[in-house]
């Protein structure tokens, strides 16, 4: 029995977790990008900032802007002073064009963002060329559609063969960066903690947790307190009106679910019925195709749009084919889509069939 409120408590804990997690990257965001590019500068003197290109490394020193050639970090003297005299209370931050980055934008369901970091890692070579094991990722979520139940999210991958570059130059030099960022991400400000594209495992420990959020969060962290306040009596007012309002909106509700679903029913039965007696049936199709072509032959690719049925596959004779299914009665117009070619595999003949699907016909 004592274990139940402690889980009620961890549950209620997660719940109100997430919420406050994606206001404090929004509203954080929103307040960085507002202040002056000077006070900025000020507040964040803590933090170190390196560009990374191709050629070499970029930097801002006393107003300037020097290039650091690759082959010249470990000798350079901008950096051997940020080595001695930053070495354990800075943090440095290499930011990269877009050209050395990946990015796209996906459309994910809502219910993956309290587990954002996972699914993107297991989806990642189905969005990119990439797999986890080749490249390391960072993501922000760029919008939501509460109507669709679905969120927009920015996916930034870095091959590692890039980031082992960045990584090895520096070490040259003694430094070991915290972060590597796309430029354009990190010009904007926003949404930091999830866009870093340094594996956990190779960022310096005591860096984790003062990466990204620097001299402004205490001011930001007053702001967003009280902003809080006024969400929470907002969100009290809310949950008074709509519990006045409830058990009328509540019989609204069932009433107009209960119509869309006969609505739906009746769409569903016509469109069923409509299918059934204007063309055969998918599975009718494949038992023709399955009769009618010799066991010599298998299919790659079936393909039924409207009227239109298209195959694709392999056989000893493709040119019989034609012959074989203008015979179906369910099947007319059969003719190739493409010139037949020699699979050098398997010796067979690679081929591309498209055909008119007629009128179910009496068996």
């Amino acid at each position: 029995m004592n274990g139940e409120p402690q889980l009620k408590t961890k549950r209620l804990g997660a719940s109100i977790g997430l919420p406050l997690r994606q206001f404090w990257d929004w509203w954080t965001g929103e307040l960085s990008s507002l202040i002056p590019e000077r006070w900025r500068s000020r507040m964040e003197g803590k933090e170190m900032r390196l560009h990374y290109s191709a050629v070499g490394f970029e930097v801002r020193e006393n107003g300037q802007q020097l290039r650091i050639p690759l082959d010249q970090v470990a000798s350079d003297p901008t950096l051997a002073t940020w080595r001695t005299l930053g070495k354990g209370r800075v943090g440095l931050v290499v930011t990269l064009s877009d050209d050395d980055v990946l990015r796209k934008t996906l459309s994910l369901p809502a219910s993956t963002e309290s587990r954002l970091e996972a699914v993107l890692g297991f989806e990642l070579d189905r969005h990119t060329p990439f797999s986890a094991t080749q490249a390391s990722y960072g993501y922000r979520v760029a919008g939501r559609d509460r109507s669709a139940q679905r969120i927009e999210v920015e996916l930034f991958v870095l091959p590692n063969a890039v980031r082992e570059r960045v990584v090895n130059s520096l070490a040259e030099a003694d430094l070991h960066p915290a972060a590597i960022l796309p430029e354009s991400a990190f010009s904007e400000g926003r949404s930091l903690s999830s866009l870093n594209l340094l594996p956990e495992t190779q960022r310096p420990e005591s860096k984790r947790s003062v990466l990204l959020r620097s001299r402004p969060v205490l001011i930001v962290l007053l702001l967003s307190l009280v902003i809080g306040v006024l969400f929470y009596q907002r969100e009290e007012r809310l949950l008074a009106l709509q519990q006045a309002i409830g058990p009328r909106e509540s019989v609204a509700e069932e009433a107009q679910a209960i119509r869309s679903e006969i609505e739906l029913m009746e769409s569903g039965g016509q469109f069923i019925y409509e299918r059934k007696t204007t063309r055969p049936a998918t599975i009718v199709l494949l038992d023709e195709l399955t009769r009618r072509l010799p066991d010599s032959t298998w299919l790659s690719r079936f393909e039924l749009e409207g009227d239109e049925l298209r195959v694709q596959g392999e056989s000893n004779s493709a040119s019989g084919l034609i012959s074989l299914l203008e015979e179906s009665p369910l099947l007319e117009q059969v003719s190739f889509t493409s010139p037949v070619t020699i699979n050098p595999r398997s010796r067979k003949e690679r081929f591309s069939l498209t055909a008119q699907v007629q009128g179910e016909v009496a068996q």
